[in-house]
């Protein structure tokens, strides 16, 4: 007899029949099944409060410090200028006048020299209203290159329109190289001797009653000397001076 399939009737309004899940083959040979469990529902992140700018003050403070600077400067350079087109200034004027060996002795087995100068030195100062102070300094002595000897630059004060003619003393012990001693050897010969004197010398500037900084001139002398020889007062044979102030 042929097999009817048997239909439930299903009535309005009621429920759905529930379906049991279907279990996998696989699932009957003692592995477990976990639990379904749906995700967790989106949280939204929480809302920050705006930060309060906390740079704003500094960000002020340099700004001022910017504006006072560059009023400074400015100050600065304005008052620069103006006694600049008040006073004129000129740069001092040096030269050196006379150049006396006191002692001079070479070593020929060593190649040491012991030499002592005596360097008389003129400085003018052109301006009207403006006065120099010389806060000491240094002066040396080359050949060729090679320092001689070397001394101190006396701290005085030169007037408006003054000539101040300080005498300097040089002393020093030199071993030349061979090269260096044969060249002198030569230069002597010849009557010819170059020399090298260089001052660096600290200076106030004075503008009426108001001294400024201190700055630094630097004189440099190139000579030629007849000859180098204990008790004798040398022939300049060629003189050039310069002098440079450096702010």
């Amino acid at each position: 007899m042929a097999d009817y399939h048997r239909v439930h009737p299903v009535i309005a309004g009621s429920p759905p029949e529930q379906t049991k899940d279907k279990i996998p083959p696989s699932a009957t040979h003692g592995e477990q099944l976990l639990p379904i469990t749906a995700p967790p529902p989106y949280a939204p992140a929480p809302i920050r409060a705006p930060r309060r700018k906390r740079h704003s003050r500094c960000c002020r403070c340099v700004c001022w410090t910017l504006v006072v600077a560059i009023v400074l400067v400015v100050a600065l350079g304005a008052t620069a200028g103006i006694l600049y087109a008040v006073f004129r200034p000129k740069i001092p004027t040096f030269n050196v006048d006379r150049l006396t060996v006191t002692r001079f002795d070479v070593n020929t087995t060593t190649a040491v020299v012991t030499d002592a100068f005596e360097v008389q030195v003129t400085a003018n100062n052109p301006n009207r209203r403006i006065g120099v102070y010389y806060d000491g300094g240094e002066v040396t002595a080359f050949f060729n290159g090679t320092e001689l000897c070397s001394g101190a630059f006396p701290a005085l004060y030169q007037g408006h329109r003054a000539t101040v003619r300080p005498l300097i003393t040089l002393q020093g012990e030199t071993r030349l190289d061979s090269a260096v001693a044969a060249q002198l050897a030569q230069q002597q010969q010849a009557g010819f001797i170059p020399l090298t004197v260089n001052a660096r010398v600290p200076i106030r500037i004075k503008f009426g009653v108001l001294k400024l900084w201190k700055m630094t001139g630097k004189a440099r002398c190139n000579l030629v000397v007849d000859r180098l020889q204990a008790e004798t007062r040398l022939r300049i044979r060629s003189n050039s001076c310069s002098f440079k102030l450096k702010i």
